[in-house]
Protein backbone atom coordinates (compact mmCIF):
# COMPACT_ATOMS: atom_id res chain seq x y z
CA UNK A 1 0.00 0.00 0.00
CA UNK A 2 1.29 3.06 -0.56
CA UNK A 3 1.90 5.42 2.29
CA UNK A 4 -0.85 8.40 2.21
CA UNK A 5 -0.19 12.01 2.47
CA UNK A 6 -0.27 13.14 5.92
CA UNK A 7 0.19 16.73 5.17
CA UNK A 8 -3.43 17.75 3.90
CA UNK A 9 -5.64 18.47 7.19
CA UNK A 10 -8.58 19.55 7.87
CA UNK A 11 -9.17 23.43 8.62
CA UNK A 12 -8.17 24.02 12.56
CA UNK A 13 -11.21 25.99 14.42
CA UNK A 14 -9.22 28.70 15.02
CA UNK A 15 -8.61 29.15 11.35
CA UNK A 16 -12.25 28.81 10.34
CA UNK A 17 -13.17 31.49 13.54
CA UNK A 18 -10.48 33.54 11.62
CA UNK A 19 -12.36 33.21 8.11
CA UNK A 20 -15.90 33.34 9.69
CA UNK A 21 -14.41 36.90 11.93
CA UNK A 22 -13.21 38.09 8.34
CA UNK A 23 -16.49 37.20 6.58
CA UNK A 24 -18.08 39.48 9.25
CA UNK A 25 -15.88 42.07 9.10
CA UNK A 26 -17.03 42.60 5.04
CA UNK A 27 -20.34 42.03 5.97
CA UNK A 28 -20.29 44.98 8.26
CA UNK A 29 -18.26 47.08 6.00
CA UNK A 30 -20.98 46.30 3.20
CA UNK A 31 -24.12 47.29 5.44
CA UNK A 32 -21.85 50.52 6.45
CA UNK A 33 -21.76 51.40 2.93
CA UNK A 34 -24.88 50.78 2.12
CA UNK A 35 -26.37 52.66 5.12
CA UNK A 36 -24.44 55.67 4.13
CA UNK A 37 -25.32 55.62 0.66
CA UNK A 38 -29.13 55.15 1.65
CA UNK A 39 -28.86 58.43 3.92
CA UNK A 40 -27.16 60.67 1.16
CA UNK A 41 -30.17 59.41 -1.10
CA UNK A 42 -32.51 60.26 1.15
CA UNK A 43 -31.16 63.56 2.10
CA UNK A 44 -31.59 64.08 -1.78
CA UNK A 45 -34.72 63.01 -2.40
CA UNK A 46 -36.39 65.61 0.72
CA UNK A 47 -34.38 68.84 -1.16
CA UNK A 48 -34.36 67.90 -4.78
CA UNK A 49 -31.16 70.25 -4.80
CA UNK A 50 -30.10 71.01 -8.33
CA UNK A 51 -26.84 72.28 -6.59
CA UNK A 52 -25.85 68.25 -5.84
CA UNK A 53 -26.85 65.02 -6.44
CA UNK A 54 -25.75 61.43 -5.61
CA UNK A 55 -23.80 59.89 -7.96
CA UNK A 56 -24.93 56.59 -9.64
CA UNK A 57 -22.77 54.20 -7.47
CA UNK A 58 -24.32 56.03 -4.52
CA UNK A 59 -27.63 54.95 -5.88
CA UNK A 60 -27.58 51.94 -6.89
CA UNK A 61 -25.36 50.78 -3.53
CA UNK A 62 -28.30 52.40 -1.80
CA UNK A 63 -30.30 50.09 -3.03
CA UNK A 64 -32.11 53.28 -4.87
CA UNK A 65 -31.70 52.61 -9.08
CA UNK A 66 -34.84 53.78 -10.01
CA UNK A 67 -34.55 57.58 -11.12
CA UNK A 68 -38.28 59.61 -11.51
CA UNK A 69 -38.45 61.95 -13.81
CA UNK A 70 -41.20 64.30 -14.54
CA UNK A 71 -41.86 66.37 -18.24
CA UNK A 72 -42.73 69.99 -17.15
CA UNK A 73 -44.05 70.10 -20.96
CA UNK A 74 -46.43 67.40 -21.20
CA UNK A 75 -46.78 66.93 -17.54
CA UNK A 76 -46.12 63.18 -17.48
CA UNK A 77 -43.79 61.08 -15.49
CA UNK A 78 -41.56 58.29 -16.24
CA UNK A 79 -38.90 56.45 -14.19
CA UNK A 80 -35.67 55.30 -15.32
CA UNK A 81 -33.39 52.35 -14.27
CA UNK A 82 -30.01 53.44 -14.34
CA UNK A 83 -28.39 50.54 -13.80
CA UNK A 84 -29.34 49.80 -17.55
CA UNK A 85 -27.93 53.40 -18.80
CA UNK A 86 -24.12 53.43 -20.15
CA UNK A 87 -22.91 56.04 -17.76
CA UNK A 88 -19.85 56.23 -15.62
CA UNK A 89 -21.10 54.91 -12.26
CA UNK A 90 -19.05 58.13 -10.82
CA UNK A 91 -21.85 60.68 -12.84
CA UNK A 92 -24.01 62.25 -10.94
CA UNK A 93 -27.57 61.14 -11.13
CA UNK A 94 -28.33 65.21 -11.72
CA UNK A 95 -26.27 65.23 -14.78
CA UNK A 96 -28.79 62.57 -16.28
CA UNK A 97 -31.59 65.31 -16.84
CA UNK A 98 -29.23 66.74 -19.69
CA UNK A 99 -29.70 63.50 -21.59
CA UNK A 100 -33.20 62.75 -21.13
CA UNK A 101 -35.58 64.46 -23.14
CA UNK A 102 -39.54 63.81 -23.77
CA UNK A 103 -40.16 62.38 -27.07
CA UNK A 104 -43.19 64.58 -27.96
CA UNK A 105 -41.11 67.68 -27.79
CA UNK A 106 -38.60 67.10 -30.44
CA UNK A 107 -35.52 69.83 -30.42
CA UNK A 108 -37.32 71.89 -28.01
CA UNK A 109 -38.07 70.20 -25.05
CA UNK A 110 -38.22 71.91 -21.37
CA UNK A 111 -35.47 70.17 -19.30
CA UNK A 112 -37.17 67.93 -17.46
CA UNK A 113 -37.23 67.77 -13.65
CA UNK A 114 -35.49 65.07 -11.14
CA UNK A 115 -38.09 63.94 -8.37
CA UNK A 116 -36.34 60.85 -6.73
CA UNK A 117 -34.91 57.86 -6.44
CA UNK A 118 -36.47 54.92 -5.62
CA UNK A 119 -35.88 51.15 -4.63
CA UNK A 120 -39.10 50.12 -7.29
CA UNK A 121 -40.37 51.92 -10.17
CA UNK A 122 -42.88 54.04 -8.92
CA UNK A 123 -46.73 53.09 -9.43
CA UNK A 124 -48.68 55.19 -11.99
Amino acid sequence: MPDQDHSRKTPSVTDLMQKRAAEEAVHEADRATHDAALRVVEQWNAERSPLWSPTIRCATTAGTPWLDVYCPGCRTGRAFDIRVLDRHPLESVGSLALGLRCSWYPGSSPMPVLTGLHALPPLR
